[in-house]
């Protein structure tokens, strides 16, 4: 309770209160009062596992009343392990506890991963995750479901293609080659003697890609790599509006929680993180609208004289095909997009293409750090290359870059697991029959609408039943000849989970795959990496993604330190 009072401005609301009566004790019994008669799911929540048909499903006892088994779900050495550990006890169909006692489903039979996945108007995010993401990123693609998503999805699909980002990797390259160009200079002092230079590379990675998505996603310049290096912390708005709402997000106060899971507390518009994000999201809307304006208008006038354009922004690129879509005039209908739904798209490509892809590619380094005859093979590989400057065609025709890349984003799936409730009662089909709490053999799973399922991207892609038995290990040369079983995971992409499979694919996934590429060519052609701590202090956290941070050092946040030094 104290922490709410703290994060609360709420000092004058003692001036309308009795002197006798307690300003904490007061807002407690208020706030237990409007849980409990305002939010009419909360008896809900604790009476409908009762009828569940989960109830007969083997799994782990105990679990808080609030919190389940997520607390041990986190409290584990590595990622996924909990999860593994319960495939093991229960089988491959087992059920858990989740917030507020709801039973939640996890399987990793692959016949009914595809069936959730495929079916994305019945497994949909829950609504409390879809508020979380509303305040993140605003109702763009990752947000919004069922016949809204397949609408902007299908307007917005042209500009990932591969036309397209053979055209953007001009800038992948350009600014993965800026990166190393500042990590030679960071260098430079212990490069004559060939000593080793301590850098903290998730840091530098994160603003690369950030400056990445700014060009290629709406041709903004972010600056960051570049504010980085100079230590000058003048971030432009768009910028720091962005970084104050990961901010908000990265610390969940109690009534973070409360405003998840009851709606009304949501009334509640006056304490420091919801001050926060509406200042934060004002400015990102204001300049989104801005460039929304300038690239129709420009667009609008090209397209009155017949002249192609020649911007490469997946945002000009997106506003043309809405055009095409709305017959050129702009009219909002249900073949396009409205211009806030286009707006809203600005924080989604900031948030899924800059994230995900610095921390892919800072876990490749921890590998590559980990197993210094993978980093020599693939170094020579890149080395005997002709250019610093390849084209998308060149960078995926590097073979062993190709499957460094696909071992890291299997073995470090950034996203570590996804959630669905099921808007209506279904049932789910299964590859393998598992048997119940009761000893009865069930070939599938009866689910009842707001029953929850977890899949359990991370345990997918190494499951050894599926991988081998050396699936829980970093080896790129299983890609040489990819275990026959691995055919059975539903992917868009090297048979695994790291970027779902369905309607709901990652549509950014050809774009993060080249930019990766790029930034690995740049930095092992350059450099030599070696840990700067002992690989078993290095840990994932998981938060929007898994990052890496220290176990020995937890309170100094996300972090990979390194040791580098010129080639």
């Amino acid at each position: 309770m104290s922490s709410i009072l703290q994060e609360l401005d709420i000092s004058w609301i003692q001036e309308y209160l009795p002197a006798s009566l307690d300003i904490k004790q007061t807002i407690l019994l208020g706030s237990v009062g409007l849980a409990v008669f305002s939010s009419y799911n909360f008896i809900w929540f604790y009476i409908r596992p009762i009828f569940s048909p989960m109830r007969s499903l083997k799994g782990p006892p105990g679990g808080s009343w609030l919190f389940g088994h997520l607390p041990q779900t986190r409290d584990v050495p590595a990622v996924g392990d909990w999860h593994r550990d319960q495939l093991r006890k229960h089988g491959h169909v087992f059920v858990y506890k989740g917030l507020l006692n709801q039973d939640r489903l996890c399987t990793t039979d692959p016949k009914a991963l595809q069936h959730v996945l495929n079916n994305s108007f019945v497994y949909q995010k829950p609504h409390e995750a879809r508020y979380s993401l509303s305040r993140l990123v605003g109702e763009g693609l990752l947000f919004v479901e069922g016949d809204v998503h397949k609408r902007q999805r299908r307007i917005m699909n042209p500009a990932f293609g591969m036309l397209h980002i053979r055209e953007m990797t001009e800038i992948f390259v350009a600014k993965s080659n800026e990166l190393r160009d500042a990590l030679k200079k960071h260098s430079s002092s212990s490069h004559e003697t060939g000593e080793w230079t301590h850098t903290e590379m998730l840091s530098h990675l994160s603003c690369t890609t950030l400056d990445i998505i700014g060009l290629a996603g709406f041709d903004y310049r972010f600056n960051a790599l570049d504010n980085l290096v100079r230590k000058d912390q003048g971030e432009n708005e768009l910028s720091l509006a962005f970084s104050q709402i990961l901010n908000s997000m990265s610390h969940f106060p109690f009534l973070g929680f409360l405003k998840m899971w009851f709606p009304i507390f949501r009334l509640i518009t006056f304490d420091t993180r919801a001050r926060a994000e509406r200042s934060s999201k004002k400015t990102m809307e204001t300049i989104g609208r801005k460039l929304v304006e300038e690239r129709k208008q420009v667009l609008k006038e090209e397209m009155g004289k017949g002249q192609a354009s020649k911007a490469k922004d997946l945002l000009t690129l997106l506003i043309r095909a809405n055009l095409a879509a709305s017959g050129g005039g702009g009219a909002y209908g249900d073949k396009s997009l409205s211009d806030e739904e286009v707006m809203n798209q600005i924080p989604t490509f900031l948030m899924a293409g800059h994230e995900t892809t610095s921390t892919a590619t800072t876990w490749a380094l921890f590998s590559l750090a980990s197993h210094p005859d993978v980093q020599t093979k693939l170094r020579e590989e890149l080395l005997a290359f002709p250019s610093d400057t390849p084209t998308m065609d060149e960078l995926n025709g590097l073979e062993y870059l190709d499957r460094v890349v696909k071992e890291t984003l299997r073995y470090h799936a950034v996203v570590s697991g996804t959630i669905r409730v099921a808007e209506e009662d279904d049932v789910i089909p299964l590859e393998q029959p598992f048997t119940d709490k009761h000893g009865t053999v069930r070939h599938e799973i009866i689910m009842k609408k707001g029953d929850g399922i977890f899949i359990p991207i991370r345990v997918v892609d190494t499951l050894q039943e599926v991988w081998g038995d050396d699936g829980e290990k970093y080896n790129p040369d299983r890609w040489l000849d990819p275990p026959k079983r691995s055919a059975s995971v539903p992917s868009v992409w090297a048979n695994q989970l790291s970027f779902i499979a369905g309607p709901r694919s990652c549509i950014g996934f050809r774009f993060a795959l080249v930019e990766m590429k790029a930034l690995l060519f740049a930095l092992v052609r350059s450099f030599e990496f070696k840990l700067a701590v002992d690989p078993d202090d290095v840990v994932g956290k998981v938060g929007i993604v898994t990052r890496p941070a220290l176990r020995s050092r937890p309170q100094e946040g996300h972090q990979l330190p390194l040791l580098i030094r010129q080639v």
